[in-house]
């Protein structure tokens, strides 16, 4: 339980220490009396935000400090223990109950991070909050407006159900699922991307193919194309050698071998030392005879055909448009070709990937909806215990005959990380009026109505030790706040319970009734709180009932209200 807080240039409270007792505990005063600054500064020491403007005008930083007693069986007890913060003798005593205390202090300064302490020791503003939620709950005096979100139904369902394994597992499933689908998804745009490139790749082989750039073939043709297009050439040049070497013409090389052999002949006759040289020029005139035979052979074989080079020239220049199509080099087109064959070979067995995460995305979901169910099955469960408590609970808070309703929404094939379905709460403010939901039938005051009953039954279900309820009981009055009181004091047997309240039928349940009040000084303004004694209490609740002037009655009727409490 919270034993006392200690508050230093916060807001309009400059110093301020607050001794807290068991069961209910008020906080009364005028409107803007700052009645609600000292659970803000509470929320401080339990992890809220800070922020450098709720330092106190021409402070330099501002402090709170607050001490639980924790008893050593509880979950902040058992949270200390883990975290090894019960080894600081200086801030923790224990009495012969093994009750021992934890102080938690929260500093914040103009400029630069706000500081955290547990038992002396700094620590962040998440473990603050950690330990905090053993610790106290706080309910704020908006909280019936967040009720009226679908989100915070869900969460406040299942805070009730206390099936927080049961999320964990679903919330494991679908990031598992959503890692499986992100993959898939991944493999299915890469499979599009591979259908794109595998349809172009198979355009440009069958392309190639039919084209046949087989080094041999390249090879061939060029050879046939060079001989093409020299044909002409050679054939004029050939026929000049024959002339020169065996035409008709005086000067042909062999006619002139001949004369020449015919003269050494009769030279040989006369000196028979020129017989080797007679026969050497004998074996020329056997060589060039061959050499004639030979050529004129080649000649025969020559065959200037215009139209044939054409066609060379045009399968030659489509090897080419291809090679640049390509981007490659005449050279290089065999290897490309069979470079884009062996691709595509390739692409068309990458899918088997995309077959194995189809079956294990499959599995996944299979997975999720089992823990999802199971989820789904809990919720149903504790969303019938709900409507049963929160129905009961607010027939008496001048709602006789209403009806309170949480229905499931299933979300169909909308897997989310928070389960298969989507809460609304419905309601039915008087008899015979059809469930609607929430947020559109309820009235302000009857919002405020259904946001207290429900506090007080999921409060009765949870163990922490301190719950405040910070004007939560707003909209309501007379015999209704009368009963809020009561249900509020009943809700405190066995724990504590603070109120800030304006309602004297809900002030008058306390068993400790604290007062704030503003005072204004020559150069500012500052809250204090005081405990008040019995008579205190009379006069306080008097005020509350009658305004600025009471009248006996008034006094008389508020006496009444504390004897019947």
């Amino acid at each position: 339980m919270l034993l006392s807080i200690d508050i230093r240039n916060f807001a309009i409270i400059k110093s301020l220490r607050l001794d807290w007792q068991t069961g209910m505990t008020v906080i009364t005063g005028e409107t803007g009396a700052g009645k609600s600054i000292v659970i803000d500064a509470l929320g401080l020491t339990l992890g809220d935000r800070a922020d450098p403007s709720f330092i106190t005008a021409g402070a330099k930083q501002a402090e709170i400090s607050a001490i639980f007693e924790i008893c050593p069986d509880s979950a902040a007890h058992r949270w200390l223990e883990e975290n090894a913060f019960n080894d600081h003798e200086e801030y923790e005593s224990q009495d012969s109950d093994g009750r021992s205390e934890c102080i938690l202090r929260r500093v914040i300064v103009k400029q630069g991070r706000s500081k955290c302490y547990i038992n002396g020791r700094s620590v962040t503003q998440s473990q603050l909050k950690q330990l905090a939620g053993f610790l106290v709950d706080i309910h704020g005096q908006h909280a019936h407006q967040s009720l009226l979100k679908n989100k915070e139904q869900l969460s406040l369902v299942d805070r009730y159900a206390n099936h927080a394994d049961l999320i964990d597992n679903v919330k494991l499933a679908f990031q598992q699922l959503k890692a499986i689908e992100n993959r898939k998804t991944d493999l299915q745009q890469q499979k599009q991307a591979r259908d794109a490139k595998r349809e172009l790749l198979t355009y440009q082989v069958e392309e190639l193919l039919t084209a046949n750039p087989e080094q041999s073939v390249l090879d061939n043709l060029e050879k046939e194309h060079k001989r093409a297009a020299t044909s002409q050439d050679r054939l004029v040049h050939t026929e000049n050698a024959l002339r020169s070497l065996s035409g008709d013409e005086s000067n042909a090389a062999i006619v002139s071998l001949n004369l020449t052999i015919s003269h050494l002949t009769k030279l040989a006759s006369l000196d028979t030392g020129l017989n080797s040289l007679q026969e050497t020029l004998s074996d020329a005139e056997s060589l060039l005879q061959d050499a004639s035979e030979e050529l004129n052979h080649y000649h025969q074989q020559l065959n200037c055909d215009p139209q044939k080079l054409e066609e060379l020239d045009q399968q030659l220049s489509q090897f080419h448009d291809l090679a640049r199509k390509h981007h490659v080099s005449l050279p290089e087109l065999p290897s490309h070709s069979a470079c884009l064959q062996q691709e595509l070979q390739q692409l068309n067995a990458d899918d088997s990937e995309l077959d194995q995460i189809q079956q294990e995305y499959d599995l996944s979901v299979k997975a999720y909806m089992q823990q999802a169910k199971l989820l789904t099955a809990s919720r149903l469960k504790t969303a019938k215990q709900l409507e049963e408590l929160v129905t009961n609970k607010i027939q008496p808070l001048a709602m006789e005959g209403g009806q309170f309703s949480i229905q499931l929404q299933d979300k169909g094939e909308h897997f989310s990380l928070n389960g298969l379905e989507d809460i609304e709460f419905m309601v039915s403010a008087n008899p015979g009026q059809p469930l609607q939901p929430l947020n559109k039938v309820a009235s302000g005051g009857e919002l405020s109505r259904i946001s207290l009953a429900i506090s007080v039954i999921t409060s009765e279900q949870q163990l922490v030790p301190c719950i405040i309820f910070d004007e939560v009981d707003v909209g309501i009055g007379g015999a209704t706040a009368e009963t809020v009181g009561l249900l509020l004091k009943q809700l405190a047997n066995g724990r504590q319970v603070l109120c800030v309240t304006h309602q004297p039928q809900v002030a008058a349940c306390g068993n400790q009734h604290l007062v704030a009040s503003k005072t204004k000084l020559s150069d500012s303004t500052s809250t204090e709180v005081n405990q008040l004694e019995e008579k205190q209490r009379v006069n306080e609740i008097a005020r509350m009932l009658g305004g600025k002037v009471i009248s006996d009655k008034t006094l008389s009727h508020a006496t009444e209200m504390l004897n019947l409490s």
